[in-house]
């Protein structure tokens, strides 16, 4: 039996957990075969070594935190729970945190709409309460919480993960399984040449070639472009335009340490969204820099910046942000900003994953989404069930890429086609 080559763009968190899913089932299955019998080729492909882009400035955050529809909420649950899945059946103590969330406002519109979000989660059968001072000292002891915040929102089913031992582990075991991991000049993707339901060539930056028989692409932040070099209508599958002045896909993420007795839980605050990152002790070994102690990733919604500001610029904004969290953890008195990215965030147009093939059954398939790290787990549960057993899975359906499709002009008669 010629075995069925499935060839993924992309070895961030959501291409990753997609070739360690597709390979995992093959195996499970027996002899490299899927549930449907057919031998599977998996081959994943990155310009970058795995974990080098988005995914590894992530903040990670698992959760269902406010999204809506509820069909978006409701996959991102799916996704949480995958997660845990996923962690019992591999070195989950190395990646997976699922420590709860701590958030709260200081203005009067804040604290109505975060209740407003505590009232809908519950509704919606999602973890949600609101703790007092001392609750909220036990759950997080490194917090020194403003004296004027009588109570917090806890959203305990929530967590993160730490994007590079994860991916480096997915794609170790995915290897292991068989899978043909390429980067550098071999996994950028050049061009993806043939259509319908036949088999597709694959060209690569060093001029090799691969035949293809799916195409799936995880490319994030260069899914119009990857989509279209593999044949998607017009101009790819879009996505907001990162390089425009002002764009909002842009964010600056900064990683600051070494500090002992770093937060435990993720914390959302007015003026701060911050969790650990790694270093050594609880959450994970010492860091690349050498430094002792744990490390912080910082972020907030508040920092404008896009890929065109200057560095003095994102030097100054990240300074701002360790002082912002200085104030609420004591521990980072002594911290010192180690690194800053202009992380770029893949947004599709609607804010929605785009999930499917991206012109009908047989073309190249997609997937991409702002929600990547959260969504990547229960994704990659769906996806590879599509691609090993051609069966549609309800959870995708208001997900596919064709909502963008403008519909076809009604015939010269005014009938509907």
């Amino acid at each position: 039996m010629e075995p069925r080559r499935i060839v993924i763009i992309g070895a961030g968190a959501l291409g990753a957990t997609l070739a360690h899913r597709l390979t995992e089932s093959a195996t499970t299955a027996g002899s490299g075969t899927s549930g449907s019998g057919t031998r599977v080729e998996v081959v994943l492909l990155d310009r970058e070594r795995p974990a080098r882009g988005t995914s590894r400035w992530s903040l990670a955050w698992l959760n269902s935190n406010g999204k809506t529809p509820r069909a978006y909420h409701d996959l991102s649950v799916d996704s949480m729970a995958a997660w845990e899945r996923l962690a019992a059946r591999t070195d989950g103590e190395a990646w997976y945190r699922p420590v709860g969330n701590l958030r709260w406002a200081d203005d009067e519109e804040g604290t109505r709409r975060l209740a407003e979000r505590v009232e809908q989660a519950s509704a919606w059968g999602y973890a949600a309460e609101f703790v007092d001072r001392q609750r909220v000292a036990d759950l997080e002891p490194a917090l020194d919480l403003p004296p004027d915040i009588p109570r917090v929102a806890w959203f305990p089913s929530e967590g993160y993960v730490l994007t590079e031992p994860l991916i480096a582990s997915l794609v170790r075991r995915a290897q292991d399984r068989g899978a043909d991991v390429r980067t550098g000049p071999a996994g950028q993707v050049t061009a993806v040449e043939g259509g319908g339901t036949g088999v597709r060539v694959v060209r690569t930056a060093d001029g090799g070639t691969l035949e293809a028989d799916t195409v799936v692409c995880c490319a994030g932040r260069w899914t119009p472009e990857v989509t279209r070099l593999a044949g998607a209508p017009g101009a790819g599958v879009p996505i907001v335009d990162p390089d425009r002045p002002g764009s909002p896909a842009p964010a600056l993420v900064v990683r600051v340490g070494p500090v002992r007795g770093a937060p435990t839980r993720v914390l959302h605050t007015p003026l701060v969204h911050l969790r650990a990152h790694g270093g050594d002790g609880p959450h994970g070994r010492q860091g690349r820099h050498g430094q002792h102690g744990q490390h912080v990733h910082l972020e907030a919604g508040d920092v404008t910046v896009d890929l065109h500001t200057p560095d003095a610029e994102l030097d100054a904004w990240a300074g701002t942000l360790l002082e912002r969290a200085r104030r609420l953890l004591p521990a980072l008195a002594d911290a010192e900003v180690l690194e800053r990215k202009v992380c770029v965030r893949p947004l599709p147009l609607d804010g929605l994953p785009v999930v499917g093939p991206t012109a009908g059954e047989g073309s190249p398939y997609v997937v991409v989404t702002h929600s990547g790290v959260t969504l990547a787990a229960g994704l990659a549960e769906h996806v590879a069930e599509e691609l090993l057993t051609g069966a549609r899975r309800p959870a995708l359906a208001p997900f596919r890429p064709d909502r963008f499709t403008p519909p076809s002009p009604a015939p010269a008669d005014g009938r509907q086609g």
